[in-house]
């Protein structure tokens, strides 16, 4: 927000340097990000967050500044002649849940044209271009006092009466943007007696807007709810510097006093005559909210020792209303314009605030241990956060909304559509939907980094994906593993070679081992996001907990991914079941053993797994270890033969192996297995 060092000085008198006004607004909590002379004079770019809807103005800076600095704050006189009948306007509010209250004022015989000099360099000191001298009197006064206006011409509004009620299928409005917008089901609207002339605090129509030929002015101030208007807000997609103040909140007694300012600036330079009174319906009647701090609490909370009396002087300055002060407790008043203040612990941040958090003495921190434990399936992410990057992997963080055509590309593509959870009022349809699976956001750090020349990634995240299974939705922790690329930087002896289905298989056995589940098993797959015959399932018994491959060819084209990339998704709810919290170590044997090489030809399509399942569960006592050495595939064997060149390791706990004992169990091993196997060979 921008605001203007001489406008400031219309309520305070100031004598400090801007430097020393932007660095006190900073430490109170109003960020200045950036000063700039324009013209002679001072404006200051402050940072609000969105508590602070009441500094949304000159006149909230001024306050904040009137109490930080200790300066009085300068009270403007309004002089209003009213010189005509009484308004005939009528007004109604229908919905009073969202329309809090609801006042105008007319003005007769206008003179619609230029602004004058000083309004349109006050406006576009702060950013605002002039557009004529009736909107600008509008501007002007939201940004000085923080009241939204809307400048009708009176003589557009049927039946002399205004609705404010809720939209209920009213077809299009064409706004002042000059955009034709359909009118949501539930947006708050004001109407006249026949037809629909303003978004509620977001935009008017375009027909009852002040042009040149106006001659008679309907002025509208009204206090909105910040739900009402940021949901009209959100179902248009537009945000105006009104709704912004609405949002946040604004004062609601200081409508009429904004009216009145309105009306006699307005008669100032476009003359006419103001119609006696205001018209005013009042939906809810305001009641000062009460606020009880309790002194000791907030001594300890600051890290302070006020008394009472200067803890009382400093919520004074903030124009809080002390209703009573004891030892045991401070009753406070909270001004109508502070929405932000609403428990006691707001009032103990604003004396800290008052006080000067800077003030603070420090003292060495005392750190005291939650006596709750950590959830168990956060530790179980933290130690696969570990063992991913003991990998030599890189975490990656990705957004949890993507595009609905992004969500299709899922490890299963099973995953019906109806089961994905979409955003009721997205900001943009690339950010519509939950996420349900890691993949899409993944893909996307690929295609970021391919654009960017480079080729070379190893990746993971850790996160969880969304899904819904009718009325009930679904939040699960996952683990994903993306490669693409070279296995290893460039060498000038070894050239790297292109990272394949087995370094992911690696990564996802690595981890099982991590997690002592040794025994994991994987068996070919046939889920269509992945290449066909370079896919599989990694399971644990008969639970399956995750899926890993090549990433189709067709995903690849679509994201405009030029080569290949390797995934694996575990699903880390089901991994924390099934996890070992005690990892037994066995002692090394002191007795040597014996090797023995062994090929087995074997028809293409018979898993490797199956084998080495089938000699693992043969049980031999002396059998320590086996594992494929080598694979071998020729026409010269076979066109759906492969060979497989096995490595067995025997080795007797008790005493050196005898050469006929390795002899013997070998042989009666391999017979078992060639003979098995024999048939599928054919």
């Amino acid at each position: 927000m921008k605001v203007s060092l001489n406008w400031l000085k219309e309520y305070l008198d100031l004598d400090q340097s801007p430097e020393e006004i932007a660095n006190a607004l900073t430490l109170a909590g109003l960020e200045t990000e950036g000063l700039e002379v324009v013209d002679g004079d001072v404006i200051f770019e402050i940072g609000l967050t969105p508590n602070l809807g009441h500094c949304m103005s000159v006149v909230g800076i001024a306050r904040e500044l009137s109490a930080i600095l200790q300066v009085p704050l300068k009270r403007k006189k309004v002089v209003l002649k009213e010189d005509h009948e009484k308004a005939a306007v009528q007004v109604k509010i229908e919905d009073r849940e969202q329309c809090v209250r609801y006042a105008c004022r007319e003005l007769l015989n206008v003179s619609v044209g230029p602004s004058p000099d000083w309004l349109v360099k006050k406006l576009e000191s702060v950013g605002l271009r002039s557009v004529n001298n009736v909107v600008d009197i509008g501007n002007l006064v939201m940004l000085e006092c923080g009241q939204p206006l809307h400048m009708f011409d009176r003589d557009q509004l049927q039946g002399g009466k205004i609705v404010v009620r809720a939209g209920c299928g009213d077809g299009k409005m064409l706004t002042l943007d000059e955009v034709d917008r359909e009118i949501p089901d539930g947006a708050l609207l004001i109407c006249d007696a026949k037809r629909t002339l303003a978004f509620a605090g977001v935009m008017g129509e375009a027909s009852s807007a002040v042009s040149e030929k106006t001659k008679n002015v309907l002025i509208e101030a009204a206090v909105f709810t910040p739900k009402a208007v940021r949901k009209t807000s959100k179902l248009l997609n537009l945000r105006t510097d009104s709704s912004l103040r609405f949002e946040r909140g604004i004062d609601p007694l200081a409508v009429c006093s904004a009216l009145d300012m309105a009306a006699a600036l307005l008669h100032e330079v476009a003359g006419g005559s103001v119609c006696k009174g205001i018209t005013e319906v009042i939906a809810s009647e305001y009641a000062p909210h009460i606020i009880e701090m309790n002194p000791d609490r907030a001594n300890r909370l600051l890290g302070v020792d006020l008394s009472i009396h200067e803890m009382c002087e400093l919520l004074g300055r903030l124009e809080i209303e002390i209703l009573k002060d004891s030892p045991e407790e401070i009753k406070v008043a909270v001004p109508s314009y502070r929405n932000d203040l609403r428990n006691e612990i707001d009032l103990i941040e604003e004396v800290g605030r008052m006080f000067g958090f800077n003030n603070i003495p420090r003292s060495l921190p005392l750190h005291t241990s939650s006596t709750i434990t950590h959830a168990p399936i956060f530790l179980l992410e933290e130690e696969v956060r570990t063992k991913l990057v003991a990998e030599g992997l890189q975490e990656c963080l990705t957004c949890d909304l993507i595009s609905p055509k992004l969500a299709e590309i899922t490890v299963e593509k099973a995953l019906d559509k109806e089961m994905h959870i979409h955003v009721l009022h997205p900001a943009s349809i690339d950010q519509s939907v939950l996420r349900p699976s890691l993949l899409p956001g993944l893909l996307e750090v690929i295609k970021f980094n391919l654009d960017r020349q480079n080729a070379s990634i190893a990746a993971f995240e850790v996160g969880h994906i969304h899904f819904k299974d009718g009325d009930r939705f679904f939040g699960e922790p996952a683990a994903g593993i993306i490669l693409t690329g070279k296995r290893a930087p460039y060498h000038f002896e070894d050239k790297p070679e292109e990272v394949d289905f087995f370094d992911v298989k690696g990564h996802v056995e690595n981890l099982f081992a991590a997690m002592g589940m040794e025994k994991g098993t994987f068996e070919p797959s046939h889920l269509q996001n992945f290449h066909p015959g370079r896919q599989a399932m990694a399971k644990m018994g008969d639970v399956v907990v995750g899926a890993f491959g090549e990433i189709h060819p067709k995903h690849l084209r679509e994201m405009g991914i030029s080569q290949r990339v390797f995934y694996a998704e575990i699903n880390l709810h089901d991994l924390m079941d099934l996890k070992k919290d005690v990892v037994q170590v066995e002692e090394f044997s002191s007795f040597p053993g014996s090797e023995r090489d062994w090929t087995i030809t074997l028809a293409n399509k018979t898993p490797i797994g199956t084998v080495l399942d089938e000699i693992r569960e043969l049980h031999s006592p002396l059998l320590e270890k086996v594992f494929l050495l080598d694979l071998y595939k020729s026409d010269k064997i076979g066109k759906d033969r492969k060979n497989a060149t096995f490595r067995f390791q025997y080795r007797d706990l008790t005493k050196t192996i005898a050469y006929e004992d390795v002899e013997k169990e070998h042989a009666k091993l391999t017979e078992h297995i060639a003979e098995k196997f024999a048939s599928v060979v054919g």
